[in-house]
């Protein structure tokens, strides 16, 4: 039986459709995996934390938008940084389909986390946010003072082990061996954020996992042990700072035989007033080498630093051990001696140097 020819026009047209359903298919495929299941694992913060782990733990709900924006560490680069932002479900402002359905049982669809028309309530997502620093800070002396008091965010509760170290419920800072020196300033691995679950035991926890890493990419030191849970802050009172036979005002804070801090509030309790601190941790005092001069701050004065309106910052021998005293003032300053570093601070000195055994720093 003799076979009719094929039109060359029917032959393309058939070749051209088989190529539209094959990159449909393979299109389709794409989309699958991107939404149900990924084909590579992704990891975070030069490679800390994977997508369940880390300031993602906790997220029951599940997590949306994920953004990261990292500059990586690595030999020969002994600095980073790293910022994350994801949306996670919020459980307090879920919505209950019963109290958005219209009069027929039907969903009002408006997509705002009310019920969906299938009898499920949409969540409520809530704005997550991490960042984190690695480096040496400012070198200008002026910049570098600034930087390191802010550091301390009030309230900081210090690491255990004597690591050196401090944490808030949302805030860290962790000072790497002296091995990670860099020209002969110590490297710092800072944490802020807001995340689920926020504690100071959670975020000294991520605080040493993001530091490890960044020890293990720059080779120069070796990881440091899991952490213990650091004390949660409580109340503090700096006795004498707001003048004889007047109670000081309390605030929050932590005190430990080479650390202390004390942060006070405003009267509206949403600001801070005044931040306290001392610390006798030599990598955390080394990291004010250089910036309290070799002067007192006032005749009298057994220490090197200075007292200014808004800040103060001193260096002294304490039973055998450098130990920096520091204070800043706040947003919230009441104007009263018990936020004026001229007068509060030297009651502070006096109060912490005699709880922890150190000969008077100044002269009565």
């Amino acid at each position: 039986m003799l076979r009719t020819a094929e039109h060359p026009g029917r032959r393309a047209r058939l070749l051209t459709g088989a190529l539209a359903i094959a990159a449909l298919l393979a299109a389709l495929m794409a989309l699958w995996q991107t939404q149900f299941r990924p084909l590579a694992r992704q990891d975070y913060c030069w490679g800390t934390w994977s997508e369940e782990n880390g300031p993602f733990r906790g997220e029951t709900g599940g997590v949306r938008q994920r953004v990261s924006r990292e500059s990586a560490p690595g030999p020969g680069r002994p600095h980073g940084q790293c910022t994350l932002s994801w949306r996670g479900s919020d459980p307090g402002n879920d919505h209950d389909h019963d109290h958005d359905h219209d009069g027929n049982g039907n969903g009002n669809g408006n997509g705002n986390g009310k019920s969906n028309g299938n009898g499920n309530s949409d969540k409520r997502w809530a704005e997550r946010r991490l960042e984190v620093s690695y480096g040496t800070g400012p070198e200008a002396a002026d910049e570098r003072r600034a930087w390191l008091t802010d550091l301390f965010a009030g309230g900081d509760s210090p690491l255990p082990d004597a690591l050196p170290g401090f944490v808030t419920a949302s805030s860290g800072t962790l000072v790497l061996p002296e091995s990670c020196d860099v020209r002969g300033r110590p490297s710092v691995v800072t944490l802020t954020g807001s995340f689920p679950d926020a504690s100071p035991a959670r975020t000294g926890r991520l605080l040493l996992d993001v530091a490890n890493r960044a020890a293990k990419v720059t080779g120069c030191a070796q990881e440091a042990r899991p952490l213990a849970s650091p004390r949660a802050p409580g109340a503090c009172a700096i006795p004498g700072i707001a003048g004889p036979g007047v109670a000081s005002p309390a605030g929050t804070g932590s005190s430990e035989p080479d650390f202390e801090t004390c942060a006070l509030a405003a009267t509206d309790a949403f600001r801070w007033a005044a931040r306290f601190a001392m610390t006798a941790r030599p990598r955390i005092v080394a990291l004010f080498d250089g910036l309290t001069g070799d002067t007192p701050p006032a005749p009298g004065w057994r220490a090197h630093g200075r007292i200014e309106a808004t800040s103060a910052l001193i260096r002294a021998d304490c039973a055998g051990r450098p130990t920096v005293f520091t204070m800043r003032t706040g947003p919230g300053r009441t104007g009263t001696r018990a936020d004026d570093p001229r007068r509060a601070f030297p009651a502070f000195v006096d109060a912490v140097a005699g709880r922890i055994g150190c000969a008077p720093l100044r002269s009565a």
